[in-house]
Order: structure tokens, then sequence, then C-alpha cells
């Protein structure tokens, strides 16, 4: 599970995604998921297929070596905006509750704590609602944020899928509500998905795969490791994509593990996929709690850690600790503090009237040479500016 790290940054699932969510605890189903990222195999009428790749810049309509190199540069940039920069009109009036639904874990308990703490600073007050954790707690847990009379809402897009009934509720009692993490659009009462949305966290597997083409030499095998829905299968989705068009001998095998699923373990899914791809040389992992099974699963498949660049979406402080030492390659940041403020600010827009802001978060590609100075809070999780909550006050008009 996702304990180390201080979101859960799952979302919720497109139609076309959901025949990927199933366990991956017998080797068949591991071999079945593998996609071999090489367009002479995929015939031209095939959606994932693009004509024309290169990478070495000589051919035209497919990304070349100098267009990874650019999209890295670009990420490896520490950002220093929360991306926000229109102020609201007025302070917003206090007293407001704003009501979030909890699945009890470690990393949803970190996102309430920072929307607490962002709704504190505007004089509201945050209450989460428990159960959230399987679909019908979901539904449960949204019908009592309900009977709450909140001004709003906040859910994840990992349970988005089943509250239809709420929603339409929630539209009926004029309740707005904020999804994380959804990737499809605002609609009546979900007045807000663009936080984590579909496109950044495609433009987010893309910064990673640009980062394994500038660092490879056009063999890459990789295997690659997420929970089954939401962002970090669209995390993936986006990598993929983008390595196809970089490289056409590179291949990718996508392990889909399914939380839902109380026989799938994790660490069974990671030792099988090492044992079944012995020539495995890269190891992706969204969110980044998953790669604390790798070294078991290398050591059991009998492969040379040193082989096996680990690279990923939404590091814990450990893994950020392990690329600035060199041990593994690097990783999109993932700041969840300022998530949570983000969220807090569209309520603000929302209840006063004015328009919500579509803006990107402030993530870093962390490698060898700037993940010691990035900026992370005490325990060493990465926050992306350091001066976040100052300048969410600003914008608010508060101190």
């Amino acid at each position: 599970m996702y304990r180390d790290a201080t979101s859960s940054p799952r979302g919720g699932t497109r139609p076309e995604e959901r025949s990927m969510r199933k366990p991956l605890a017998a080797l068949a189903m591991l071999a079945s998921a593998s996609l071999v990222l090489a367009a002479c195999a995929m015939p031209a009428d095939d959606p994932n297929f693009i004509a024309g790749g290169s990478v070495d810049g000589t051919s035209d309509g497919g990304a070349t070596a100098n267009d990874a190199q650019a999209v890295v540069d670009q990420y490896l940039v520490a950002p220093t905006s929360i991306g926000v920069d229109t102020p609201l009109a007025a302070p917003p009036k206090p007293g407001a509750l704003i009501v979030g639904l909890s699945d009890g874990t470690d990393e949803g308990k970190a996102l309430d704590a920072s929307m607490e703490a962002a709704a504190k600073a505007l004089g509201w007050t945050y209450k989460t609602v428990d159960g959230a954790g399987t679909p019908d707690g979901a539904v449960a847990a949204f019908d009592k944020a309900l009977a709450l009379k909140p001004a709003g809402i906040h859910i994840d897009g990992s349970y988005v899928d089943y509250l239809t009934d709420g929603l339409a509720k929630a539209t009926t009692d004029g309740v707005p509500v904020v999804c994380t993490a959804c990737l499809g659009d605002p609609i009546d009462a979900l007045k807000d998905t663009s936080i984590v949305g579909k496109l950044e966290v495609d433009d987010w597997g893309k910064a990673v795969a640009s980062y394994i083409q500038v660092n490879s030499a056009q063999d890459a095998v990789l295997e690659l490791f997420a929970y089954g829905t939401g962002a970090p299968a669209e995390f993936d989705q986006g990598l993929q994509s983008a390595l196809l068009q970089y490289c056409e001998p590179c291949s990718t095998t996508e392990n889909l593990i399914d939380l839902t699923d109380t026989t799938v373990v994790p660490a069974d899914s990671v030792s099988t996929a090492m044992q079944l791809d012995p020539l495995v040389n890269w190891a992706s992992f969204a969110p980044g709690a998953l790669s604390a099974y790798l070294g078991d699963a290398l050591t059991a498949a009998g492969i040379d850690a040193a082989t096996v660049k680990v690279v990923g979406w939404a590091p814990t402080a450990e893994n950020i600790k392990a690329t600035a030492a060199g041990t593994e390659a690097a990783w999109l940041g993932y700041p969840v503090p300022v998530v949570g403020w983000r969220v807090i600010d569209q309520f603000a827009r929302i209840l006063g009237g004015e328009e919500i802001v579509v803006a990107p978060l402030p993530v870093q590609l962390l490698t060898a040479d700037n993940a010691a100075a990035a900026a992370v809070d005490a325990k060493g999780n990465y926050i992306g500016v350091a001066d976040y909550e100052a300048q969410f006050k600003a914008l608010w008009g508060v101190k």
C-alpha cells in the first residue's frame, strides 16, 4: 500500500481503462500485460500507432532525441510558483464548512491535513467523513457528507464513478464538489476536475519517458508498476505513448495493481514480474511507495540491482534520498500540500462567484543533480515550493 508518500494520487477511470483493472498475481496474467513498443509491430490503423518516429532528428512526424532533451530540460527546473497568480476579488467570508471523503490511509490523511490547514487560514472548517476506502463505503460517506449541509465537498477520483446518485443529489442541493485526480470533465455539482487532471498527468508520464530516452541507448526494457485506476494508470499511458514515439526497439510491460482486490499482494506482483523479465533494465513506479518491493524482487529473480534504473511518479522521501545519492534514477515530484491548498483555493473562488483557475502544479523531475536541493518538508516529502502557504495567503488577502 501507498503508506510513505503524502497523498493518494489515484483517480477515476475512463471507460477504455476499466478492462485493465485486474489483479496480476498469476504469471499468465502478467505476461499478457506486456506491451511491446515497436512501431513496426503495430498496424497503421491501431490508435496507438504513430508513423514517422525518429530518434536521430532526421525524419518527419515523430518525436526526436532533441525533443526528449527539451522536455527533460523543462522539467529539471525547480518551480518557484504555486501555479496560480489570480488573486481573489475579496477575502472569502469566514465560517464555511468544507467536507472531505477519507479512505483512512496515511496518504489520504496527509492530503486532508493540508486542506484543513488551508481552510483554517480562511477562517473555515474542514471536516472528514471516513469510509471511502471501498465503493459502498464511498457512497455512504458521500451521503453523510451531504447530510452535514456543507459549503462544498472534496472527493478523490478513485471512487467518483460510484457517486452518480450522490452527485445528482449534490446538484439538487446546490453543493459544489471538487475532485482531485479525476480524469473526466466537470459537470453539474462536480465543479472542478483540473487538479491532477488527465492532460497534466499525461505530460508527467512524457517527462519520465523523455528522461529514459535521453539516458538509454535505444535499449530500454521497462517494467511499469502502478495502481490500476486513475492518475497512476494514466501516468503509465502517457509514459508509454511518449516512449513509443522516441524508441522503436524499446519495450514495456505494464503491471496494474488493483487495490480493491484484497487478494492482490503488490510485493508478489513486483517479484513475479521481475522473474518473468530477467532482461529488465528500467523500472517505473506510480506511486513511489510501490518501489519498496523492488529490492527483494530483484534478489529473487537473480538480477543485479545496479543494472536496473528506477524512475516513476510521486516519490516517497526515501525515493528522493536514494535519487540524491544516485542509487535511483529520476522521479517526477508530486506536491501534495499544494494539491490540498489548491482545492481550498478553488472552493474560495466557487463560493465567491468567481471563475476557477486551471493551472499546473509545481512539479519537478528529480535526478541525482537536483534532488538534494528540491523543496521538501521536515520529513523529506516533496512540496514543490517552500513558501506555498505564503503565496496562497497573498492571493486570498489573509495573513
